[in-house]
């Protein structure tokens, strides 16, 4: 006869079980609850941070939780792109808040690409998390995420993974352009940059390697009103490829971020143009054809939703306030010129 201590202990043993199962199903069922894998994946520690110490510090090597979090941070990002990005908004409190924001889902992105650099993933997934990565850097505004980006596999990661790549081109063309805004009016860089990529990534003969060396010697040449017509929207959306279906929700991205680049370098130009007009004109006039030549001259239509379009009559007062043009005494509708010292 066995004693009764051990009939007890097996009691104990199943009832404590049962307890643990039932604690289980708890949290099976807080798994399913709205907003609970949210919240787990919103704490998720980043690699880097945590140098994998952490509890869960490695967990983003995981295939299937990259996968996860990929999706997670689409759905961050629709529901800011709908409040923000539809149209300008510039309240300090807004562009504080869009400014938050935008890095917040930087931040996401940039744990989910260390997970995959450290898990060693090389393939059409971990291809398109670089690609939509770096797009959101460019559209946010943010060149030391988009060089960190770049300084990364892009756009070696394109040669280790099965082609075709339509896409490599644009990745191409977004290193070239950042490279020319962030070093304007240098190109040394860009011509740096441009010696790695061709033919290897960008052949000589290609309409994209066209359309980036004449946009680059337009400036050199201080050509603007070619580089004007280079830097409208018809003249590289062309180059565009169709875009798959792919695992991001935002089919736009890549024209977005080329937009933003070539904005950014037109607001850089216009500096530059109005000083060469400064140096060569004596006086302006709100004749018809004047306006239509300086508005092309110093790049005044909008290309892009962060620079809006700048009105001739508003500009002409800036310009008076800062001292670069003075109202032509018993003349309407003329301006001398202020030469720059």
């Amino acid at each position: 006869m066995k004693p009764a201590h051990s009939a007890r202990g097996r009691r104990g043993r199943a009832a404590g079980a049962q307890r643990g199962k039932s604690r289980s199903s708890h949290l099976d069922g807080r798994r399913n609850t709205p907003g609970f894998n949210d919240r787990r994946m919103d704490h998720i520690a980043s690699i880097s941070r945590s140098s994998g110490l952490e509890k869960d510090g490695d967990s983003l090597k995981d295939y299937g939780l990259q996968e996860s979090y990929r999706t997670f941070i689409d759905e961050k990002l629709k529901a800011f792109w709908d409040v923000y990005m539809v149209e300008s908004r510039e309240a300090d409190a807004l562009r504080r808040q869009k400014r938050d924001g935008q890095e917040n889902i930087l931040i996401l992105f940039r744990k989910l690409r260390e997970g995959i650099f450290s898990s060693g993933r090389k393939d059409k997934f971990a291809l398109e998390v670089y690609e939509t990565s770096l797009y959101c850097s460019v559209i946010f505004d943010s060149p030391a995420q988009t060089t960190s980006i770049l300084s990364h596999p892009l756009p070696s990661m394109y040669a280790s993974t099965n082609a075709p790549h339509p896409s490599c081109f644009v990745t191409v063309l977004i290193i070239l352009l950042h490279n020319l805004v962030n070093a304007y009016p240098s190109q040394r860089t860009y011509f740096e940059q441009l010696k790695q990529i061709t033919p290897n990534f960008l052949e000589r003969s290609s309409p994209p390697y066209g359309w980036i060396a004449t946009l680059a010697l337009s400036l050199r040449t201080l050509n603007f009103i070619r580089f004007e017509q280079l830097s409208r929207p018809a003249a590289f959306e062309q180059l565009l490829p169709p875009v798959p279906d792919a695992i991001g929700a935002f089919r736009n991205l890549p024209r977005d971020a080329l937009s933003s680049l070539v904005s950014r370098l037109r607001l850089k130009a216009r500096g530059t143009a109005w000083a060469v007009l400064r140096n060569g004109y004596r006086e302006l006039s709100s004749s018809e054809g004047t306006r239509s030549w300086l508005c092309r001259q110093l790049l005044f239509e909008s290309i892009a939703l962060e620079h809006p379009a700048v009105h001739f009559e508003e500009w002409v007062e800036e310009e008076c306030r800062h001292g670069h043009l003075r109202r032509k005494e018993g003349i309407d509708g003329r301006w001398i010129v202020c030469k720059p010292r």
